[in-house]
Protein backbone atom coordinates (compact mmCIF):
# COMPACT_ATOMS: atom_id res chain seq x y z
CA UNK A 1 0.00 0.00 0.00
CA UNK A 2 1.53 3.09 -0.88
CA UNK A 3 0.25 6.99 -0.06
CA UNK A 4 1.22 7.51 -3.82
CA UNK A 5 -2.40 5.89 -4.68
CA UNK A 6 -4.11 6.59 -1.64
CA UNK A 7 -2.56 9.74 -0.46
CA UNK A 8 -0.84 10.17 2.24
CA UNK A 9 -2.76 12.02 4.86
CA UNK A 10 -5.12 8.89 4.12
CA UNK A 11 -2.76 6.70 4.45
CA UNK A 12 -1.78 8.44 7.92
CA UNK A 13 -4.98 8.26 9.40
CA UNK A 14 -4.68 4.59 8.69
CA UNK A 15 -1.69 4.34 11.28
CA UNK A 16 -3.28 6.01 13.43
CA UNK A 17 -6.27 4.09 13.99
CA UNK A 18 -3.94 0.89 13.93
CA UNK A 19 -1.34 1.97 16.14
CA UNK A 20 1.38 2.81 13.74
CA UNK A 21 0.91 -0.94 12.24
CA UNK A 22 1.60 -0.56 8.62
CA UNK A 23 -0.01 -4.43 8.23
CA UNK A 24 -2.82 -3.68 10.20
CA UNK A 25 -3.10 -0.37 8.10
CA UNK A 26 -3.28 -2.26 4.92
CA UNK A 27 -6.03 -4.79 6.27
CA UNK A 28 -7.92 -2.21 7.35
CA UNK A 29 -7.70 -0.35 4.13
CA UNK A 30 -8.93 -3.33 2.20
CA UNK A 31 -11.77 -3.56 4.76
CA UNK A 32 -12.94 -0.05 3.71
CA UNK A 33 -12.76 -0.84 0.16
CA UNK A 34 -14.68 -4.43 1.05
CA UNK A 35 -17.22 -2.63 3.25
CA UNK A 36 -17.59 0.58 0.98
CA UNK A 37 -18.72 -1.71 -2.03
CA UNK A 38 -20.88 -3.76 0.06
CA UNK A 39 -22.96 -0.93 1.91
CA UNK A 40 -23.24 0.20 -1.82
CA UNK A 41 -24.76 -2.69 -2.68
CA UNK A 42 -26.79 -3.00 0.49
CA UNK A 43 -28.29 0.92 -0.34
CA UNK A 44 -28.68 -0.04 -3.96
CA UNK A 45 -31.13 -2.90 -2.89
CA UNK A 46 -32.66 -0.33 -0.48
CA UNK A 47 -33.42 2.36 -2.89
CA UNK A 48 -35.14 -0.02 -5.14
CA UNK A 49 -37.57 -1.23 -2.47
CA UNK A 50 -38.30 2.03 -1.34
CA UNK A 51 -38.72 3.75 -4.72
CA UNK A 52 -40.97 1.13 -5.94
CA UNK A 53 -43.01 1.17 -2.71
CA UNK A 54 -43.50 5.19 -2.52
CA UNK A 55 -43.71 4.74 -6.65
CA UNK A 56 -46.73 2.68 -6.55
CA UNK A 57 -48.60 5.15 -3.84
CA UNK A 58 -47.64 7.99 -6.01
CA UNK A 59 -48.96 6.07 -9.41
CA UNK A 60 -52.41 5.60 -7.36
CA UNK A 61 -52.89 8.73 -5.75
CA UNK A 62 -52.09 10.81 -9.24
CA UNK A 63 -54.40 8.69 -10.99
CA UNK A 64 -57.12 9.40 -8.84
CA UNK A 65 -56.21 13.11 -8.26
CA UNK A 66 -55.16 14.13 -12.21
CA UNK A 67 -56.61 11.09 -14.20
CA UNK A 68 -52.63 9.69 -15.07
CA UNK A 69 -50.34 7.47 -13.28
CA UNK A 70 -47.59 9.36 -14.49
CA UNK A 71 -47.20 10.92 -11.74
CA UNK A 72 -43.29 11.92 -12.45
CA UNK A 73 -44.32 13.47 -15.93
CA UNK A 74 -47.92 15.03 -15.75
CA UNK A 75 -48.02 15.32 -11.64
CA UNK A 76 -50.93 16.91 -10.00
CA UNK A 77 -50.37 20.61 -9.60
CA UNK A 78 -50.20 19.92 -5.46
CA UNK A 79 -47.38 16.96 -5.81
CA UNK A 80 -45.17 19.64 -7.49
CA UNK A 81 -45.58 21.63 -4.38
CA UNK A 82 -44.02 18.58 -2.21
CA UNK A 83 -41.23 17.58 -5.28
CA UNK A 84 -37.91 18.81 -5.59
CA UNK A 85 -38.53 20.69 -8.92
CA UNK A 86 -35.24 21.14 -9.48
CA UNK A 87 -34.57 17.58 -9.16
CA UNK A 88 -36.83 16.46 -11.41
CA UNK A 89 -36.49 18.70 -13.98
CA UNK A 90 -32.62 16.76 -14.21
CA UNK A 91 -34.25 13.50 -13.87
CA UNK A 92 -36.84 14.24 -16.89
CA UNK A 93 -34.11 15.89 -18.94
CA UNK A 94 -31.80 12.68 -18.63
CA UNK A 95 -34.95 10.61 -18.82
CA UNK A 96 -35.65 12.59 -22.33
CA UNK A 97 -31.87 12.18 -23.37
CA UNK A 98 -31.85 8.22 -22.79
CA UNK A 99 -34.75 7.68 -24.77
CA UNK A 100 -34.28 9.68 -27.19
CA UNK A 101 -31.11 7.83 -28.10
CA UNK A 102 -33.04 4.34 -28.25
CA UNK A 103 -35.61 6.23 -30.90
CA UNK A 104 -39.16 6.39 -28.26
CA UNK A 105 -41.21 8.41 -26.43
CA UNK A 106 -40.13 8.85 -22.90
CA UNK A 107 -42.06 7.13 -19.77
CA UNK A 108 -43.00 7.60 -16.11
CA UNK A 109 -39.93 4.80 -15.53
CA UNK A 110 -37.68 5.99 -17.24
CA UNK A 111 -37.80 9.47 -15.04
CA UNK A 112 -38.02 7.03 -12.18
CA UNK A 113 -34.92 5.51 -12.85
CA UNK A 114 -33.23 9.13 -12.75
CA UNK A 115 -34.32 9.73 -9.60
CA UNK A 116 -31.75 9.53 -7.20
CA UNK A 117 -31.78 8.62 -3.31
CA UNK A 118 -31.68 12.28 -1.88
CA UNK A 119 -35.55 12.41 -3.92
CA UNK A 120 -37.40 9.69 -1.97
CA UNK A 121 -34.90 11.44 1.11
CA UNK A 122 -37.08 14.63 0.59
CA UNK A 123 -40.11 13.86 -0.50
CA UNK A 124 -41.03 12.23 2.93
CA UNK A 125 -42.78 14.35 5.34
CA UNK A 126 -41.41 17.28 7.14
CA UNK A 127 -43.05 19.65 9.50
CA UNK A 128 -41.74 22.72 8.04
CA UNK A 129 -43.43 21.81 4.82
CA UNK A 130 -46.95 21.24 4.99
CA UNK A 131 -47.32 20.07 1.61
CA UNK A 132 -45.43 17.17 1.95
CA UNK A 133 -46.55 16.60 5.43
CA UNK A 134 -49.93 16.17 3.22
CA UNK A 135 -48.96 14.32 0.54
CA UNK A 136 -47.32 11.43 4.05
CA UNK A 137 -51.01 11.75 4.62
CA UNK A 138 -52.82 10.55 1.69
CA UNK A 139 -50.69 8.75 0.01
CA UNK A 140 -47.09 7.82 0.81
CA UNK A 141 -48.00 6.43 4.06
CA UNK A 142 -49.40 3.63 2.17
CA UNK A 143 -46.32 2.61 1.56
CA UNK A 144 -45.21 1.23 4.53
CA UNK A 145 -48.42 -0.72 5.84
CA UNK A 146 -46.40 -3.11 8.25
CA UNK A 147 -45.41 0.49 10.02
CA UNK A 148 -45.40 -0.42 13.78
CA UNK A 149 -47.79 1.32 15.26
CA UNK A 150 -45.19 2.96 18.18
CA UNK A 151 -42.85 4.74 15.01
CA UNK A 152 -44.11 8.16 14.23
CA UNK A 153 -43.50 9.76 10.27
CA UNK A 154 -40.16 11.08 11.81
CA UNK A 155 -39.04 7.17 12.43
CA UNK A 156 -38.93 6.57 8.60
CA UNK A 157 -37.76 10.21 7.87
CA UNK A 158 -34.60 9.79 10.41
CA UNK A 159 -33.88 5.84 8.97
CA UNK A 160 -33.73 7.09 5.43
CA UNK A 161 -31.85 10.06 6.01
CA UNK A 162 -29.32 8.02 8.29
CA UNK A 163 -28.79 5.38 5.02
CA UNK A 164 -28.88 8.92 2.30
CA UNK A 165 -26.22 10.05 4.77
CA UNK A 166 -23.84 6.66 4.56
CA UNK A 167 -24.54 6.83 0.28
CA UNK A 168 -23.02 9.86 0.35
CA UNK A 169 -19.94 9.64 2.71
CA UNK A 170 -19.12 5.79 0.40
CA UNK A 171 -19.87 8.07 -2.58
CA UNK A 172 -17.37 10.75 -2.18
CA UNK A 173 -14.44 7.82 -0.66
CA UNK A 174 -14.78 8.47 2.96
CA UNK A 175 -13.67 5.13 5.01
CA UNK A 176 -16.33 3.83 6.75
CA UNK A 177 -14.47 2.28 9.74
CA UNK A 178 -15.57 4.95 12.45
CA UNK A 179 -19.58 4.68 11.04
CA UNK A 180 -21.74 2.96 12.59
CA UNK A 181 -22.47 0.27 9.64
CA UNK A 182 -24.74 -1.99 11.54
CA UNK A 183 -27.09 0.71 12.78
CA UNK A 184 -27.55 2.09 9.08
CA UNK A 185 -27.98 -1.79 7.95
CA UNK A 186 -30.89 -2.21 11.09
CA UNK A 187 -32.15 1.17 9.46
CA UNK A 188 -32.29 -0.26 5.99
CA UNK A 189 -33.82 -3.70 7.56
CA UNK A 190 -36.71 -1.96 9.10
CA UNK A 191 -37.62 0.38 6.49
CA UNK A 192 -38.05 -2.41 4.28
CA UNK A 193 -40.01 -4.49 7.27
CA UNK A 194 -42.16 -1.65 7.14
CA UNK A 195 -42.81 -1.86 3.45
CA UNK A 196 -43.88 -5.34 3.63
CA UNK A 197 -41.62 -8.53 6.05
CA UNK A 198 -41.29 -10.18 2.32
CA UNK A 199 -39.17 -6.77 1.27
CA UNK A 200 -36.88 -7.31 4.56
CA UNK A 201 -36.51 -10.87 3.88
CA UNK A 202 -35.54 -10.11 0.59
CA UNK A 203 -33.19 -7.17 1.90
CA UNK A 204 -31.43 -9.64 4.44
CA UNK A 205 -30.87 -12.56 1.45
CA UNK A 206 -29.39 -10.21 -1.36
CA UNK A 207 -27.37 -7.92 0.85
CA UNK A 208 -23.95 -9.22 1.97
CA UNK A 209 -23.15 -5.89 4.76
CA UNK A 210 -23.44 -7.80 8.13
CA UNK A 211 -20.05 -10.36 7.34
CA UNK A 212 -18.11 -7.87 6.34
CA UNK A 213 -19.10 -5.15 9.70
CA UNK A 214 -18.25 -8.08 11.50
CA UNK A 215 -14.81 -8.37 9.95
CA UNK A 216 -13.67 -5.08 10.68
CA UNK A 217 -9.97 -5.41 11.70
CA UNK A 218 -10.54 -1.76 13.80
CA UNK A 219 -13.49 -3.17 15.77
Amino acid sequence: MSSRFIGDPRLQRLLVDTGGDFSQAHKLFEWNVQASGAAMEAIYVFELILRNAIDRELRLWNEGMAGTPDWLLRPHPYLLRALNQSELLKAATRARRIAAEHGRAVNNDDVLAQMSLGAWRYILPSKAIKSKQKLWEVAIKNAFPAWPGKWSADSVVSRVANVHGLRNRVAHLEPPHHYDLRKVRRDMRSVCHAIGPDAARFFVQTERLLPIIESNPAS
